[in-house]
């Protein structure tokens, strides 16, 4: 069983117009949670705000999902979902942005558990792209 470095964060900027959020799920069968640990705590992006790491084993099938999405001062949204297997390896990187995915690292065996995080956190989007 290997251990996986995973980051939470939610912070903003003084005068607020600027924004961090990163939040990692499990994706086990059809089952999404929360992942639980030990908390270490760490500097926050943004001055306002907290940030900390887990360490967390995986089991036998089961994937991780780390989302970092970011807003400026246009209030535009852009970011990452990284996808980990059990071993700890990124599987599946994909960037967004415009509204758009765009897959940047990865396999596209891997979408539906991509669409399965998509679903369950409710992002808005127009298009994916599949091509690299």
């Amino acid at each position: 069983m290997r251990y996986i470095e995973i980051y939470f964060e939610n912070s903003k900027s003084r005068r607020g117009l600027h924004r961090r959020r990163r939040i990692a799920l499990k994706i086990c069968g059809d089952k999404i949670s929360e992942i639980e640990g030990e908390r270490i705590d760490i500097k926050p992006t943004y001055v306002i705000g907290d940030a900390y790491m887990i360490r967390a084993s995986l089991e036998r099938g089961c994937y991780v999902a780390q989302i970092d999405l970011k807003m400026n001062i246009k209030k535009r949204v852009f970011g990452y979902i990284y996808i980990y297997n059990e071993n700890g390896e990124m599987i599946l990187k994909m960037k967004y942005r415009k509204l758009k995915f765009k897959l940047i690292f990865g396999d596209v065996t891997y979408r539906n558990v991509f669409l399965k995080i998509v679903d369950y956190l409710k992002i808005p989007y127009k298009n994916i792209n599949w091509r690299t």
